[in-house]
């Protein structure tokens, strides 16, 4: 704990020319799944082989990306083979499966690009803009830097946090999050218009929430179904919709969800993005009856 400690508060004294924030404990992500431009799916907890995954906010079009290309790939060279994984999030509201694939053509990232078409991963990872790095224990699911990405990363807190998590012994429980702020030198501005429509007012349970529960699930979260809880109140939803988050952030519910930008079924279980939108949001107010 010392040790992990000692290298925390190290990254603080010595990046001096950056403005830093570290919580008294780690902020925590819960599990989820996405889309990549290549059509692979990730999901957070299945690099619970890795110390770390380092994930970088993108959006077509954004200069700071563009021009960091090669630093990227240089931090992936010097950490991948320590266990860290590097992928890259897209949750631009201008940009699509199409448009991201088309911004690989022709700048070559090499990393996968997970279409976050909700926006709703990175509003849970706090990204406010594209060029944003975060680093994330996928087994603790907690964010340990949230920052820039830095022309010189040994030095600065990038660097420092990383060292921290590969380090023998490292237990991110014993870390901090370290939040560096972006300026708008540092990246490109996300737009997040569903976000804050639903933080000035959380949907509505009774004409949003509960005619999409009754669509999607209560075919079988019924007495008898097949599903493990009935929805038959409020209360009941309320209670369960902790893990009613998890299986939507991880596309485990309702089950058979296809891809549609491979192809579409008239019977997939796929919630519209609206829908998922609605529901999650509304449950990050606290899934609130009035």
């Amino acid at each position: 704990m010392f040790i992990m400690k000692k290298i925390s508060w190290l990254a603080l004294f010595t990046a001096a020319a950056f403005s830093i924030n570290a919580h008294a404990a780690p902020e925590r992500v819960g599990d989820f799944t996405l889309i990549d431009d290549a059509g692979k799916a990730h999901q957070l907890s299945k690099y619970a082989f890795n110390k770390a995954v380092v994930i970088v906010s993108q959006a077509s079009g954004c200069t700071m990306n563009q021009e960091n290309i090669a630093r990227y790939k240089q931090l992936r060279t010097n950490w991948d083979h320590r266990g860290v994984s590097f992928l890259m999030l897209n949750s631009s509201v201008d940009d699509d499966r199409a448009a991201i694939r088309a911004e690989e053509a022709v700048w070559n990232y090499d990393f996968p690009i997970m279409d976050d078409d909700a926006q709703l991963v990175a509003n849970a990872l706090g990204v406010t803009q594209a060029g944003q790095v975060v680093v994330v224990d996928p087994v603790r699911m907690n964010v340990l830097y949230r920052g820039p990405m830095p022309a010189q990363w040994a030095r600065a807190p990038l660097g420092q946090v990383l060292e921290a998590i590969v380090a023998d012994g490292a237990d991110s429980r014993q870390m901090d999050t370290v939040t560096v702020d972006m300026t708008e030198a540092d990246g490109c501005a996300l737009e997040f218009p569903v976000a804050e429509q639903y933080m000035a007012e959380a949907p509505d349970y009774e004409t949003e929430i509960a005619p999409i529960l009754i669509e999607r699930c209560v075919g079988c979260h019924v007495e008898g179904g097949i599903g493990p809880f009935a929805m038959n109140s409020h209360m009941m939803i309320q209670g369960w919709s902790p893990m009613i988050r998890e299986v939507i952030m991880t596309n485990r519910m309702p089950p058979m969800q296809v891809d549609p930008a491979v192809k579409s079924f008239s019977n997939s279980g796929n919630i519209p993005t609206e829908e998922r939108q609605k529901l999650i949001h509304w449950i990050n107010a606290g899934s609130p009856r009035d």
